[in-house]
């Protein structure tokens, strides 16, 4: 579904068309809440990363990544062939030294906004995978899978949200099972990419 049946369905469902921004805000909300309820493989987008020079060490801002969400893999990555080896772990940044106190290489970790990456060998190309978050704003470049897919767990959910923020308990209450419902069939379909 678009953004604008979406709205539609909310103001029909709730009644208050009257409140244009807020439930711009509560759709908004609501399909954040269902694409940041697991890490769905539907969210997996990946792609080059330029490093700028070879190094052993390297820094780079989350930012690199369009609408970054989470990274999934960094692997180390030749243009030239093509070629993917190196599939670097993620690490606790607490524990990048092994029992003999040697720092552990062939890692990544996230350091603030920035990405870290310790490589046993010089690297400048990286093949990335990341968890991408959906399009909310603008409204008129709204993008979801979910809206796609399974919209009523977005409507739903912006219904329950609306009237939770007008303190309307009981009728919020009433759409959070339904949201639930919705759920179960959003993680059915965004898990994995193939079916049975």
């Amino acid at each position: 579904m678009t953004y604008a049946e979406i709205l539609a369905a909310v103001n029909a469902l709730t009644g208050h068309g009257d409140l244009p921004s807020e439930t711009e805000q509560m759709i908004q909300a609501a399909t954040l809440r269902m694409h940041q309820a697991d890490f769905y493989a539907r969210q997996l987008s990946e792609a080059q990363v330029d490093l700028g020079a070879e190094g052993f060490a390297s820094s780079f801002p989350n930012t690199t990544f369009t609408r970054f969400r989470a990274i999934h893999y960094l692997r180390r990555y030749d243009p030239s062939t093509t070629t993917k080896s190196t599939l670097y772990d993620n690490a606790d940044p607490k524990h990048l030294f092994d029992a003999y106190g040697r720092e552990i290489n062939d890692v990544w970790y996230a350091a603030g906004s920035n990405i870290v990456l310790r490589s046993s060998s010089a690297v400048r190309y990286l093949w990335a995978g990341w968890y991408q978050n959906p399009i909310i704003s603008p409204t008129g470049n709204y993008a979801s899978w979910i809206a796609d897919l399974v919209p009523h767990a977005i409507i739903f959910d912006a219904c329950s949200l609306l009237y939770q923020m007008l303190n309307q308990q009981d009728k919020s209450r009433k759409f959070d099972n339904l949201v639930l419902e919705q759920l179960a069939l959003v993680k059915m379909q965004g898990l994995y990419a193939h079916g049975y």
